[in-house]
């Protein structure tokens, strides 16, 4: 019987080959074989459900053997499971690095909980032309999901000239390419494409058609998917355009109306994934802070063979840090690490010593010996160099680095900060507009009045910081470098011993002709020249501003010099 079922499992009649394996299951309940078989099947056909029961079955008679961990994490995927299915894949992994299935559902797990850096070491070394063409499939998006965009592009190419009608492919190669700010490229792959009213298909052609100013167009593809019961972080991205077209439309109530249920289904998704996980948890870093001033001997400079200290161009998320970033990465001794967790692992691995408590960071940190702290420079570096190799000073922009201050204190004494304001209703509304991902961060960004209480928290604990740890800060504003940009970039620039070039006012250019891609979702403003577009774009949407949304940034909007009127 299990031969028959196997025969047509191997023909693609996958629902006659499940119902002999169920049969042979309930003849031999003892043989794992039979389950094992029973739950592949189950995959085969979709039955998620099914195959978790059958390799939950296998489970309790083989314990964690391979096959069984990798055919139940696939159940947990297909049943959005995604920690589950994380846990028995990792399992997995570790027993059998080098089996290509194992190490796919493995790195999907990390995609799915957005893993990214984790999800690229996961596939550094995989071999597409070892895979079958399922397999490259999968790999090809898990590149582009993991950031590896050569490799992605380059195995679409392949797939496509061996499959040309595959259909899934094209969309995901466009949605890559309008990524990459290559439109023009992304409208013909997807001109190739058979219209559908899939989700994947709706977001890659509204994006697009988005991009090239077709704004009624680009809601018409949309509102046929907006119908589908569709996966909860589809949705989200789904409503997440919708909300920029209308707002490209000037239809402000439409696109407030959009963006709220963005947000609830980017809330739902999350939940999904990590059931477990409350608001208060997502801001929770934000309790590793200094409670006095720093001693005047972390001032001294470490002595190690690693490069200059950084710069760190630091802001409230949405202030304007990829247009200063872009301006600074034409400069010719300059290089930037662009939303890269350099620090984070070396923070992890502060936190990993014996005797760390993160609720006395002073001491924690006081506490550090020198080779603990130059292991710890040693490990940022080495994760910098994962992305660049700077030949100039590096410019570490990443916006909430301002809340690891005293980390960086310890570390690197010699450091610089470049921190960017911009009004705070603009920083408000404009994270409030964007799909962060399916994380936990974007739970602080769910409403205007959330990202306001979260923008006040955030600045509030670095106002206080500041008085605790030595940091060498140049503040500028948004405002000012949009509209002044070659003064406020010269007085930058000087404060880092500098010359300005030219070449930084025209950095729209370089940014058009980057190949690679710009970890921000703002890679669609910084291929045009600098304006001043965005400034008071809040005020469009002053009605939804509330009492209690005003009253949190006040205090901000006072300290910083702006008005709400």
């Amino acid at each position: 019987m299990q031969l028959l079922a196997l025969a047509l499992a191997h023909q693609g009649k996958t629902e006659a080959a499940r119902a002999l394996f169920e049969e042979a299951a309930q003849r031999q309940p003892r043989v794992p074989e039979t389950w094992i078989n029973l739950g592949n099947a189950c995959l085969e056909c979709g039955d998620h459900a099914g195959a978790d029961r059958a390799f939950e079955h296998a489970r309790s008679l083989v314990g964690d053997d391979v096959a069984v961990l990798l055919g139940q994490g696939l159940a947990w995927l297909g049943l959005r499971r995604f920690v589950d299915a994380h846990r028995v894949l990792a399992k997995a992994f570790a027993c059998e690095p080098d089996a290509a299935d194992v190490r796919l559902a493995y790195a999907q797990s990390l995609m799915e909980l957005e893993r990214f850096d984790d999800l690229a070491l996961c596939l550094a070394d995989i071999d597409a032309d070892t895979l079958d063409i399922d397999q490259q499939r999968a790999l090809a998006w898990l590149w582009a999901q993991a950031g590896d965009d050569e490799h992605a592009l380059a195995l679409y190419q392949q797939l496509l000239a061996t499959t040309p009608a595959d259909s899934e492919s094209r969309v995901r190669l466009a949605l890559l390419l309008e990524r990459l700010n290559r439109i023009d490229e992304a409208a013909s792959v997807l001109n190739m494409v058979a219209a559908d009213s899939g989700g994947m298909w709706a977001l890659a052609s509204a994006r697009v058609l988005r991009r090239q100013g077709q704004l009624s167009e680009a809601m018409e593809r949309l509102l046929p998917a907006l119908s589908q019961p569709l996966p909860l972080a589809m949705q989200a991205q789904l409503r997440f355009e919708q909300a920029k077209c209308h707002d490209a439309a000037g239809a402000t109530d439409e696109a407030m109306t959009a963006l709220a249920l963005a947000h609830d289904a980017s809330a739902q998704a999350f939940l999904e994934r990590m059931p477990d996980t409350e608001l208060p948890a997502v801001l929770g870093w934000l309790q590793q802070r200094l409670q006095h001033r720093a001693p005047e001997a972390w001032n001294a400079p470490v002595e190690d063979m690693q490069p200059e200290d950084p710069v760190f161009l630091v802001g409230f998320p949405r202030s304007g840090t990829t247009l200063l970033e872009r301006m600074l990465d034409a400069h010719p001794q300059l290089d930037v690490l662009d939303e890269r967790p350099a620090l984070e692992v070396a923070i992890e691995y502060l936190r990993g010593r014996p005797g760390w408590r993160d609720t006395d960071l002073d001491q924690s940190l006081a506490l550090l010996t020198s080779a603990q702290i130059t292991h710890a420079r040693d490990i940022y570096w080495q994760q910098v160099r994962r992305y660049v190799h700077p030949s100039g000073r590096l410019i570490d922009k990443y916006p909430l680095t301002m809340t690891r201050l005293p980390y960086v204190a310890r570390l690197f004494p010699r450091a610089q900060w470049l921190l960017l304001l911009r009004h705070p209703c603009d920083c408000v509304l404009s994270c409030h507009m964007q799909a962060f991902g399916m994380n936990g961060g974007a739970l602080a960004f769910a409403s205007l009045e959330a990202t306001a209480n979260t923008y006040a928290t955030v600045m509030a604990w670095w106002d206080a910081q500041r008085q605790r740890a030595p940091a060498r800060v140049h503040v500028l504003r948004y405002e000012d470098l949009v509209r002044a940009p070659e003064a406020e970039l010269e007085a930058l620039m000087g404060f880092l011993s500098l010359s300005m070039e030219p070449v930084q006012l025209a950095s729209h250019h370089a940014s058009a002709a980057r190949t690679r891609r710009i970890n921000t979702p703002s890679y669609a403003q910084v291929i045009q020249p600098i304006n001043a577009n965005a400034v008071d774009r809040w005020k469009r949407y002053r009605a939804y501003f509330t009492d209690a949304t005003l009253a949190a940034l006040t205090p901000w909007l006072q300290r910083y010099g702006y008005g709400v009127e």
